[in-house]
């Protein structure tokens, strides 16, 4: 159990370790409030942590690279194809661009709907962009309803391994 955090999840053994420091370090943070940690990486993960800092558990979700991956493997003729920062279109006029907007705009809808089905039963909910992929989805979501409760932390899981460990040394 990592210190501060009441860990309701039911199989916790089998929980990500960098799940779990990535709320302790959000509760850390951001102690008595509600966050959402959206990490991205090789997965997308969506952890909630509440104000009481009550952990349940959240989703996992493929992440930026494996979709573009998978579009590829999966299939018998779709090229691989890498992300586009500046690539903003709804529809694509090609392949790769019908790709990148199937893949860069699912994600931006995946993010807003987690966060918008959080917000709904959580006020003033703070949304954490962790992961290799955080300032990408900060740039998808920058124009959006949630953009002024973003905050991006790049290194929140090891700012929760800290957190665990300096209360760990008290």
């Amino acid at each position: 159990m990592a210190e501060g955090i009441n860990n309701h999840y039911k199989t916790p053994h089998t929980l990500g370790l960098d799940r779990l420091a990535a709320v302790t370090g959000a509760n850390y943070l951001y102690p008595q409030q509600n966050n959402l940690v959206i990490d991205g990486g090789t997965c997308i993960t969506y952890d909630f942590i509440d104000a009481g800092a009550n952990y349940f558990g959240g989703s996992i979700s493929p992440g930026l690279n494996m979709r573009y991956k998978a579009l590829n493997y999966y299939t018998a003729v779709l090229p691989v194809v890498n992300q586009d920062k500046n690539f903003a279109d709804d529809a694509g006029d090609d392949t790769e661009t019908a790709i990148k907007s199937g893949v860069q705009n699912g994600i931006k809808h995946e993010l807003m709907g987690f966060i918008d089905s959080y917000a709904k039963h959580s006020p003033q909910l703070n949304i954490i962009l962790t992961g290799g992929d955080g300032i990408f989805f900060d740039t998808l979501l920058k124009n959006s309803i949630f953009a002024p409760y973003i905050k991006n932390e790049p290194y929140l899981v090891l700012k929760g391994l800290n957190a665990a460990t300096q209360k760990h040394n008290d």
